[in-house]
């Protein structure tokens, strides 16, 4: 489940000596006006969110949009005032932005980043395992625009990912980050992988009559082929039975949702499909399952997590991939046994458990096509990645 990093003695001791409460805090930082505006507007209707950060809890994290990131949601929304922002459809947003651990710049920023679960509960944008909280995830990412790394933080996929532009503010019971936009709420998978470029295999999905199965699942981890990888292997789908469909359907699924700090080089994990294992590899900070590259990571949805594929998962790994510097070329083969291994962060919502072993070596070009070839039938992993209950 989860692993709790100790915070550093020296911020904890800056963090309980003079400090100040949330509110405090934000009605006396320059850059928070607006964000203090809207919670002076919603009155007693955010008293319970404040609970979350009262001195009888458990340290907390919060994710502050600064004026700038209100501004813009304003104006996309036609609101004039912080005030005219109805309380039913804030609350979920300011829910999702109060992290249920203290997790400082520093832990975002270690190798693989952190999941980390928040306050959000509704189940219009949360389902998971035992009413957990939605997750968010952090990691320090260099773009075009800052040449300079930069700590992402990546919520529900439609909003794309915001940045933390003032780190480590501290208060009375935590942290505070301001951001420079709203997370935004995550949709079921179907509606996140449609997003990320598998539009194809959300069709087959609905031609079906699989999309309540799919976006139903509490908690899984949903492997989709890209559109150009479908295309790639439309003459050998077309010829598949129902039966076929079913099981690559359960390949591409696990029934419980692994983020990258869950998964380690080598790393096998079992699959809904019995007798069925997937093997992760990660090679210059790229993902690869069963030699597929994941063009896509943490694509954080409703029920779980997405990983947009560049290829077709064969059923038989045989340790070989193809490390590419380009995210657009096709991907193939790779092989190993089952079960995977679970590794957590600071406040790290991770799932999933098992064992690893070691990591084939990189190498070799193998053929997307002969991916269907797997133990002598016919595989069409891929068609309908995602579909998790079986």
């Amino acid at each position: 489940m989860h692993t709790k990093t100790l915070f550093t003695a020296s911020l904890l001791a800056v963090s309980t000596i003079n400090a100040q409460s949330f509110l405090e805090v934000v009605q006396k930082t320059p850059e928070l006006s607006l964000f203090s505006a809207i919670v002076a507007s919603l009155n007693d209707t955010f008293t319970d969110l404040l609970k979350s950060v009262g001195p009888d809890d458990a340290s907390r994290t919060i994710l502050v949009p600064n004026d700038q990131a209100i501004q813009s949601f304003m104006v996309n929304n036609n609101i004039k005032s912080p005030a005219d922002i109805p309380a039913e459809k804030v609350i979920p947003f300011l829910s999702y932005h109060v992290l249920l651990n203290n997790v400082s710049s520093a832990q975002f920023s270690s190798p693989g980043g952190a999941v980390v679960e928040t306050k959000l509960q509704d189940e219009q944008y949360a389902l998971l395992p035992n009413n957990s909280g939605q997750v968010v995830y952090g990691t320090q990412k260099a773009t075009e625009e800052k040449k300079a790394a930069a700590i992402e933080i990546k919520s529900g996929v439609e909003g794309g990912a915001v940045q933390i532009v003032k780190q480590d503010v501290t208060f009375n019971q935590g942290l505070i980050h301001v951001v420079d936009g709203f997370l935004t709420l995550p949709t079921n998978c179907s509606k996140t992988i449609q997003h990320q470029g598998a539009e194809r295999l959300v069709t087959y999905i609905k031609r079906l009559g699989l999309l309540n199965t799919l976006d139903s699942f509490p908690g899984a981890t949903c492997f989709a082929p890209s559109d150009a990888a479908i295309e790639r292997a439309l003459p050998v789908l077309m010829n598949m039975t129902d039966a076929q469909l079913i099981d690559a359907i359960k390949f591409h699924t696990l029934l419980e949702a692994y983020y990258t700090p869950d998964l380690k080089d080598g790393q096998v994990i079992e699959t809904s499909l019995a007798g069925a294992s997937i093997t992760v590899n990660i090679v210059d900070g790229d993902y690869y399952f069963n030699g597929v590259l994941a063009k896509t990571t943490n694509d954080i949805a409703r029920n779980g997590v997405a990983y947009l594929l560049d290829g077709i998962m064969p059923t038989v790994f045989n340790g070989t991939i193809t490390p590419s510097k380009s995210t657009t070329s096709a991907r193939s083969t790779s092989t190993t046994p089952p079960t995977g291994t679970n590794t957590g962060v600071s406040g790290a919502k991770t799932t999933g458990a098992g064992t690893t072993t070691s990591a084939p070596t990189a190498s070799g070009t193998p053929n997307a096509a002969a991916a269907f070839m797997a133990g002598g039938s016919i595989l069409i992993a891929g068609v309908l990645a995602l579909l998790a209950v079986f």
